[in-house]
């Protein structure tokens, strides 16, 4: 049969019009190649752009779609290139090149913030040669993600991810030593074959025991200044610590000299420490102890970490002076440990989940307090009212606030009717919230700042509704606060450390210590003593590089002191919380109560 010659002119048109548009789709996606290899990434935009539409007659869409894609990130168009490439991963997810804008496409979303699905796209690369490149992406990528509960998210949905897990560890090692997740940097580390030499941790094979341990004491001395005068002198309580220091290193000795003392007066300031640290002489030490001030103890803690030598203090609570340094130890609790111990027996000893904390003007306060917070927060408690008194004014305003009560027949403009025997809190300049007793739950004042705590005991013995109230051990010592009062009202506190001064020990101390200074000793005395029998003690028992053996000890009891425990810790962790009973102290979260001396007090 023979065709009309309208029909073969019209196939003869439409075979031209399509092969004219295919030389049309290879004309661009030719020139959109041409300016993409020059990095003329806008004009290849241009090109690949007219090809981005999906049918039978555009053979480049997969790769004109890729290298627009790549060519809009290059121009600062994240957001399009990554809806390219997501169309093509959903369009095409069997592409021989998938791999390749799955390379781009994780790079975008880690870049973006997206890190979950970022890894997830990266980590399903299967080119071998691709996956070194992914694996790269990865490593300058994460280098942007600090946050640790993140990072920790994404192992848990990644558990092989040996990058991410160096990451994490690496992180968890940049943080301060009182926050620093130990047992997980050490499952990291085994479970992943890391480096160890990367991160902070002393290897126990290179600690080296010795017949004699040398031990250099900078305290602020102030030799220049010694008078031969009768009565305290402006730097007692220094000369105080280093004969409690003297009297343990004798008790070390007793069987042998193990331990040599050097002294040091860093008199305070810079230069004088400086000229300490460039003598060369502390080279020669096993430990030190002190400084005390901050610039010195400064100076003398970055000479700790770089030079691996031991050091500790004994008055410090504050956790700078151990930061990120290894080698640095307390004697005492930070505000953190602190905090987070008391926040422990909240969570399982308050009925109520709401809190109330207060904080004193001090910096230690308030790291107290938004610790104690936070710790709450992580096991559902609500903080109904949290406020800080830097002032008189501010702490007669809490005391107010605490005991104002409103008349059940009081109506306010809103037309509502409050309740008696509630308590209108202000939390900004222009509002307030009328607050039950119950919605108080506990308070917890992290403060010992003498009015305020007297204020707020006053307010609470005026209410007498029973509203449990955490504080500090020093408390004891206020002269405005007797025991009974504590007692009374139920106070749970807080402490450092206390000690029986009725025990065999201590009294032993004291006999030792009058004779060898004719007088008693201070607070300072049992400080330097208690540091110096502790940790001298532990150098003779496992090396220089003592920390291998205390990490692992748990908690261990003191010569003066109740205890201590510096597991995977730099700082003490031992935090008795303690109430009156009797007039007598109870420790309420530990077994050893002391029950056959329960006379037991904080000097």
């Amino acid at each position: 049969m023979r065709l009309k010659p309208i029909i073969i002119f019209g196939v003869i048109m439409f075979c031209a019009f399509q092969l004219n548009a295919q030389v049309n789709y290879q004309s661009e996606y030719l020139s959109g190649k041409n300016y993409f290899k020059q990095a003329n990434y806008q004009r290849a935009q241009n090109h690949f752009v007219n090809l981005l539409d999906l049918n039978e007659n555009n053979p480049f869409y997969l790769y004109a779609s890729y290298f627009y894609a790549i060519s809009a990130y290059e121009t600062g168009n994240k957001e399009r290139a990554m809806e390219v490439l997501g169309r093509i991963r959903t369009t095409h997810p069997e592409w021989d090149k998938i791999d390749e804008a799955n390379i781009w496409y994780g790079k975008m979303l880690l870049q973006e913030g997206d890190l979950l699905k970022g890894l997830n796209v990266l980590n399903s690369i299967e080119n071998r040669d691709l996956d070194t490149v992914a694996q790269k992406i990865k490593r300058y990528t994460l280098v942007n993600y600090d946050s640790i509960p993140q990072l920790q998210k994404a192992l848990e949905l990644n558990p092989y991810d040996k990058i991410l897990a160096e990451h994490l560890a690496m992180k968890i090692n940049q943080q301060p030593i009182v926050d620093r997740q130990v047992e997980l940097m050490e499952f990291l580390i085994d479970s992943f074959n890391l480096n160890r030499a990367s991160f902070d941790f002393v290897d126990k094979s290179v600690s080296e025991k010795k017949d004699q341990y040398r031990i250099a004491v900078l305290l602020p001395f102030l030799t220049d200044n010694l008078t031969t005068t009768k009565g305290n002198k402006g730097n007692q309580f220094v000369l105080d610590i280093y004969q409690g220091i003297e009297i343990a290193a004798n008790e070390l000795n007793a069987n042998g000299k193990k331990i040599e003392l050097f002294a040091y007066d860093t008199k305070r300031d810079s230069l004088t420490t400086s000229e300490i640290i460039e003598s060369g002489e502390l080279l020669q030490m096993d430990m030190i102890i002190g400084p005390l001030y901050p610039i010195p103890a400064g100076m003398i803690r970055a000479y700790s970490y770089e030079h691996k030598i031991n050091m500790v203090n004994p008055l410090s609570t504050n956790s700078e002076t151990i930061a990120t340094n290894p080698y640095s130890f307390l004697t005492k609790a930070t505000p953190e440990t602190r905090a987070k111990m008391a926040a422990r027996f909240a969570i399982n000893n308050m009925e109520s989940k709401n809190a109330t904390i207060l904080y004193g003007s001090k910096s230690q306060d308030s790291i107290f307090a938004y610790t104690y917070k936070r710790e709450l927060e992580k096991d559902s408690f609500n903080i109904t009212w949290m406020a800080a008194s830097r002032s008189a004014v501010s702490s007669t305003e809490i005391l107010r606030s605490l005991t104002e009560v409103f008349d059940p027949d009081t109506t306010y403009t809103d037309g509502k009717v409050y309740v008696s025997n509630t308590v209108k809190v202000r939390v900004s300049e222009e509002d307030s919230l009328i607050m039950s007793r119950d919605t108080i739950g506990h308070i917890m004042l992290a403060s010992s700042d003498n009015l305020l705590v007297s204020n707020v005991l006053s307010a609470i013995d005026t209410r007498r509704d029973s509203i449990p109230l955490i504080g500090y051990d020093e408390w004891m010592e206020f002269n405005q606060i007797s025991f009974d009062q504590l007692q009374r009202m139920g106070v749970i506190m807080i402490g450092q450390n206390y000690f029986d001064f009725t025990s065999a020990e201590v009294v032993d101390f004291k006999d030792s210590y009058k004779e060898s200074y004719n007088k008693l000793p201070s607070q300072y005395s049992y400080d330097g003593y208690e540091t110096m029998r502790f940790f001298g003690a532990k150098l003779i028992q496992y090396g220089n590089y003592f920390q291998y053996g205390l990490y692992e000890e748990g908690f261990q009891e003191g010569y003066l002191y109740f205890g201590f425990d510096y597991t995977n810790a730099n700082d003490n962790q031992v935090v008795p919380i303690m109430k009156m009973e009797d007039l007598k102290l109870k420790m309420l979260n530990y077994e050893q109560e002391e029950e056959e001396n329960p006379s037991v007090f904080k000097e």
